[in-house]
């Protein structure tokens, strides 16, 4: 197999660009996932999963296919992508309707059956999952909960206001609802409050909450325009783009949070506001203070558009930019 990363000169650019480029992906064609650990990069591109070496960028494993079986995968075409990170000293995988383990470079360890349509996360001996509960209003609608060890559900732990089912509708921008497992805590965002992280032990009860002022910015009208035209030219999603179209609502403000990752001791907050082309990254402690604020290249979504393509690990913001006049996939690394 041909090298498949291209080394490119390192070099030290303005603040109006995008951090520096570290190599150039030529077999990257839809990236959809990045994961870094202290010596691989980890992507996910439909079914596979490409594992690079950090130290010259030279791919050491790809593995992945459609099916049920072992190193097969099902994705969802209505869902979200599959998932994939680096958890420990192995790849965790949550595809639909299971959850696979590998080594660090890709050998197959075990797999376990989980429902479809859901999203699971290792959080200690135990699972955080997706799942699906009742409102208020005796409407369907997305939750987050607490499993054991044999994926069992244990409690629930949060309801956003994700509409579910026949009768559902998607309100964009969505209110975030991320959860993110670290060490022995669980943080989970309560976007539909506001700037509001709970953050909650192993077994489930609330240890502190994290709450932050914000300046509202309100939703421009280009918004609702290049969602409609996101449903349009989604390949995943285009021939239902007039289901879609008659079933979304759109917010007067941008909610508070957009996405946040926990690690290095830190909580990464990525938030609606942009300058210079880039969005703001609100970098707190553990205990919410704010140590400061950086500005990363994190492109606005619309639709469903689904774009986890970067990551931050030892304090350094890794994201995927396409090259569209080189037509490849460059890896940006921006120190935090």
């Amino acid at each position: 197999m041909k090298k498949t990363i291209i080394l490119t000169l390192i070099i030290l650019l303005s603040l109006h660009t995008f951090g520096k480029v570290v190599a150039s992906l030529e077999d990257i064609s839809k990236p959809q996932m990045i994961s870094i650990s202290k010596d691989y990069i980890l992507i996910t591109e439909g079914h596979s999963i490409f594992v690079y070496s950090k130290k010259d960028y030279t791919l050491t494993k790809k593995f992945g296919k459609a099916g049920e079986g072992p190193k097969e995968f099902k994705v969802s075409p209505f869902g979200m992508p599959m998932i994939a990170y680096f958890h420990k000293d192995k790849i965790f995988v949550s595809s639909d309707s299971k959850i696979s383990y590998f080594s660090s470079t890709g050998d197959f360890i075990k797999e376990m059956r989980i429902p479809p349509f859901t999203v699971f996360r290792p959080f200690m001996d135990q699972y955080v999952a997706t799942g699906k509960g009742i409102n208020k209003d005796n409407k369907s609608v997305l939750t987050i909960n607490l499993h054991d060890s044999n994926l069992n559900k244990i409690k629930e732990l949060y309801k956003s206001d994700m509409s579910m089912g026949p009768d559902a509708f998607f309100t964009y921008p969505i209110s975030n609802f991320s959860f993110e497992p670290y060490n022995d805590k669980l943080f989970i965002v309560r976007g539909k409050e506001g700037f509001v992280i709970e953050v909650l032990s192993k077994e489930g009860k609330t240890l502190y909450t994290i709450k932050k002022d914000f300046n509202k910015i309100k939703v421009p009208k280009e918004y609702k325009d290049k969602t409609f035209k996101s449903f349009e030219t989604n390949s995943r999603f285009k021939q239902f783009a007039e289901f879609f179209k008659k079933r979304t609502k759109f917010k007067k403000y941008y909610p508070a949070i957009q996405d946040i990752k926990v690690t290095d001791d830190r909580i990464y907050v990525i938030t609606f506001k942009k300058q210079k082309g880039k969005t703001e990254c609100v970098i707190l402690d553990l205990k919410g203070k704010e140590l400061k604020k950086v500005w990363v290249p994190y492109p606005e979504l619309h639709g469903m558009d689904y774009l986890p393509e970067y990551d931050i690990f030892n304090k350094k913001f890794y994201i995927l930019i396409e090259n569209e006049d080189k037509e490849v996939w460059e890896l940006h690394v921006i120190n935090l």
